[in-house]
């Protein structure tokens, strides 16, 4: 969406109210959509009157850091999220929630008149340092999140290549008693076809697909990479096709 441009006294100022306008339109309509009973069913409609817990696993790695922080923060700020969610971070590193809230910074892109919502998401979030993830820490660590016999729960694996290991401590003492669990599985999703199908049949094994996503870095990686050369062997062979030399 373009800014509008005023020229005044040989000066150009950028007018963003019209993007503004357009964000908040945009906004209300993702609230909207929140609420819709289309979206009324198991693990999509964000029910306010439950608890939701949201479980970061590798909270201190850079792409909690850059990416995962600054989201939620995003989703927080901007009222994408139910108002009693809060969050939980694990991982080995032995720091605290307010140094992971300082190296988040330059990611979060505040905006003046922001900071004090910003305290208020952080006062949500809960940092435990485990000796590792892929130990019984992981099943007596995650113990805060069991409170209460009702609370759909999410757990983002931000995780090197532990996966089989974390999940099946998940399944075995992590699992919501009513409401909701769903697992999102980042990074690269195995090393080939064959290490990816290992990895989906064990997760098959401790979950359904419904509860499963996968985000996986290096998905048609090869193909971006090759954009250019294939705009190029377009912009090359395109006057062949026509006839023209």
């Amino acid at each position: 969406m373009n800014s509008s441009t005023k020229p005044i006294n040989n000066y150009t100022f950028i007018d963003n109210s019209t993007d503004t306008k357009n964000s908040e339109l945009c906004l209300a309509l993702y609230r909207k959509s929140l609420k819709s009973k289309d979206m009324d069913h198991d693990g999509t409609h964000f029910d306010g009157q439950y608890p939701h817990v949201f479980v970061t696993l590798g909270a201190s790695g850079d792409l909690a850091r850059k990416k995962i922080y600054p989201t939620l923060w995003w989703l927080f700020r901007d009222s994408l999220l139910p108002s009693n969610t809060v969050f939980y971070g694990y991982a080995r590193s032995k720091t605290s929630i307010d140094q992971i809230k300082e190296k988040c910074k330059p990611y979060m892109h505040l905006k003046p008149g922001e900071e004090k919502l910003h305290d208020q998401f952080w006062s949500l979030n809960h940092y435990f340092t485990i000796p590792e993830l892929i130990s019984k820490e992981v099943k007596s660590g995650i113990r805060h999140v069991r409170k209460g016999p009702i609370a759909n729960r999410v757990f983002y694996l931000a995780l090197p290549s532990v996966y089989e290991e974390v999940t099946v401590h998940i399944r075995n003492a992590c699992m919501a008693q009513k409401g909701w669990t769903r697992i999102i599985i980042e990074k690269p999703f195995g090393r080939d076809l064959a290490t990816s199908q290992i990895l989906s049949d064990h997760l098959a094994s401790l979950f359904t697909e419904q509860q499963i996503y996968r985000i996986d870095h290096y998905l048609g990686k090869e193909m971006v990479q090759n954009l250019m050369t294939l705009d190029l062997a377009i912009a090359f062979s395109a006057p062949l096709g026509t006839g023209t030399t």
